[in-house]
């Protein structure tokens, strides 16, 4: 459930951040476009063409015009259009009235639902801009009093209508909306998708720290449970001798040494974890730790009745001599424990190109191909006739070692013919 709540909440925050960004960009489009066409209407509406008012504006009035030219003003202030200059074919001029009734129509506009005597009353000699709607159609209009040949004041109207641009923001905005809904559609499935893939370590981690704590509390609880029992014998016969409880003395101390063993294989594992499984590195030679070690598990060979042998040759490598021996003590271990009396146990070590091999073989009961691979896994054990004791984390802890030094372990085993375990380290450059 924790997991679920963060990844929805992760979703919603890459949604949230592409939408707001979108918003914004698709927003500063829009006002730059607009003002960018609002620019250009109004240039064009900065000037009367020169086809228009005729006999209408006298001199007087600051309104000139000339053949090919612009008629145009001080009232009309604006850029001179040039022969030849291309005026849109929506731009219209009225000339309205003292009481705003219509004296010029450039274009034949319908003036119905036109606000005439509002615009005329608004009207001064300085021009403004207005905008206006009427039957549904919106209009923008330079509006500005002047004085006719014909009788007068007036006022004088250049406009055109803003459908077109109307209907191009309109057109933004719908490819804005429906491309920022999509965006923001892949950008939730994309963000929902990544954010599972940032949680799943983090879930597997606490996962395994979950079961490892559990599994751990499961494995200290039997000798705690066994150590309080025979304490509490001990406590009942406090007036009895050491020798005549040497049983439960026994037990308990058989049971500590197991704790002992036990705490230090977690501590093992968790440093591993932290990244700070110190280790001693040097120039070893894993033949000498081999024949070490194999001199002093021959007495344990020996009482299981397994015969233990070494095959080695020079193998020089960079390891922590203490944590090597650690690694094969494990494996050794588990193959003396799992090999049946009247087998026998290799051990193995030689250089193969770059690397130093060093393989423990048995000719024991074997593993199942679905058990290869979980042996590694902290606390798992397999069924009872590879289990011998041990809380399960010996082949754990051997990995993490391995992999620490910049090696592998692996298994190779087939059920009823035995199994093979092979630590594989970097070897060292041979000295010249």
């Amino acid at each position: 459930m924790m997991f679920r709540n963060a990844r929805l909440r992760l979703t919603a925050w890459y949604a949230g951040s592409l939408a707001a960004v979108l918003v914004a960009v698709g927003l500063a489009a829009f006002l730059i476009l607009r003002n960018e066409i609002d620019a250009e209407i109004d240039d064009s509406l900065a000037s009367i063409p020169g086809d228009v008012l005729p006999g209408l504006v006298p001199a007087e009035a600051g309104l000139s015009r000339r053949e090919g030219d612009t008629v145009r003003g001080d009232r009309f202030p604006g850029p001179r259009q040039g022969p030849g200059a291309i005026v849109p074919t929506d731009v219209f001029t009225l000339v309205l009235g003292p009481q705003g009734e219509q004296l010029f129509n450039s274009r034949n506009v319908d003036l119905t639902g036109w606000p005439l005597a509002k615009l005329s009353t608004s009207a001064d000699e300085t021009p403004r801009l207005l905008e206006f709607s009427a039957e549904g159609e919106h209009f923008r209009v330079r509006i500005v009093r002047t004085d006719i040949a014909r009788g007068g004041p007036a006022v004088v109207l250049v406009g055109r209508s803003l459908a077109t641009r109307d209907h191009q923001l309109e057109v933004l905005v719908a490819v804005l909306g429906a491309g920022g809904l999509a965006g923001v559609a892949l950008a939730a499935v994309g963000g929902f998708v990544l954010a599972g893939r940032t949680l799943s370590p983090i879930q597997r981690t606490l996962e395994t720290q979950r079961r490892f704590v559990s599994d751990a509390s499961h494995e200290l609880r039997t000798p705690i449970a066994v150590v309080s029992a025979n304490a509490d014998v001990l406590l009942g016969h406090s007036d009895e001798t050491v020798d005549e409880n040497i049983d439960h003395v026994a037990a308990i101390s058989d049971e500590a040494r197991h704790m002992s063993r036990l705490v230090a294989d977690l501590l093992t594992l968790a440093r591993a974890d932290e990244g700070s499984l110190n280790l001693e590195l040097g120039p070893v030679d894993a033949a000498g730790v081999v024949s070490s070690l194999i001199d002093s598990m021959n007495a344990l060979a020996d009482d299981r009745g397994v015969t233990l042998v070494a095959q080695t040759t020079p193998s020089p490598t960079e390891a922590d001599p203490n944590r090597l021996r650690q690694v094969l003590t494990i494996l050794v271990d588990n193959a003396l424990k799992y090999t049946l009396r009247g087998g026998s146990v290799t051990v193995t070590c030689g250089r193969r190109g770059s690397t130093v091999e060093l393989a423990v073989a048995d000719n024991g009961p074997g593993i199942a191909p679905g058990d290869q691979g979980r042996i590694f896994d902290r606390f798992y054990r397999i069924d009872a006739a590879r289990t011998a004791g041990g809380a399960g984390l010996g082949l754990a802890i051997a990995r993490t070692i391995a992999e620490a030094h910049g090696g592998r372990l692996t298994v190779d085993s087939t059920l009823g013919k035995g199994s093979t375990f092979t630590l594989r380290l970097p070897a060292r450059p041979s000295s010249r």
